[in-house]
């Protein structure tokens, strides 16, 4: 199973690499494919037999992201009170998922990707996105979920790469 977890978080790094690169006013396939990458991550963390709060975290990150992307796609705005009940389900299940001091911070990591996912510019999305990563990163290395790891330092690396190209020749 832990081949498995590597090459569920390698398809969902591609993912999340073509989202991070893309352009800013691009935001409805940024979304599509952060959706993607979060789903294949989650189910990676899952067969991988560690880290439930990051596949539980995963999982609802999908989900949000699947709905802001068809609001979106239908040109709303996300209401505040949507993005309240996004916090407070991150909150809800991870606490469920077992309470330890590696759950407050993968509660802080989603609360980054919430920031991320509600953005309507890349160049805001990716912000949200490297502060993301440091979360992500610190918790696979305390929680021992190595295969988390690879999609998130990869991701880190192509968000300071999608900064770089996409971000900076705007200004």
């Amino acid at each position: 199973m832990q081949t498995l977890s590597y090459v569920l978080n390698i398809i969902g790094t591609c993912a999340m690499v073509f989202a991070l690169v893309r352009p800013g006013e691009k935001i409805k396939q940024i979304l599509f494919f952060t959706f993607l990458g979060n789903f294949l991550v989650a189910t990676g963390y899952l067969v991988g037999g560690s880290g439930i709060n990051g596949a539980i975290s995963c999982y609802v990150g999908a989900a949000i992201t699947i709905v802001n992307f068809t609001l979106q796609s239908k040109h709303k705005p996300i209401p505040k009170w949507l993005v309240a009940i996004y916090a407070l389900a991150f909150i809800g299940l991870n606490l469920a998922g077992g309470f330890t001091w590696l759950c407050l911070l993968a509660i802080a990591a989603c609360m980054t990707f919430v920031l991320s996912v509600i953005q309507n510019n890349g160049a805001i999305f990716r912000v949200w996105t490297f502060a993301n990563m440091i979360l992500w990163i610190s918790y696979d290395l305390l929680s021992k979920s190595y295969a988390g790891l690879i999609p998130h330092v990869i991701m880190l690396v192509f968000t300071l790469v999608g900064m770089f190209v996409q971000d900076r020749k705007k200004q």
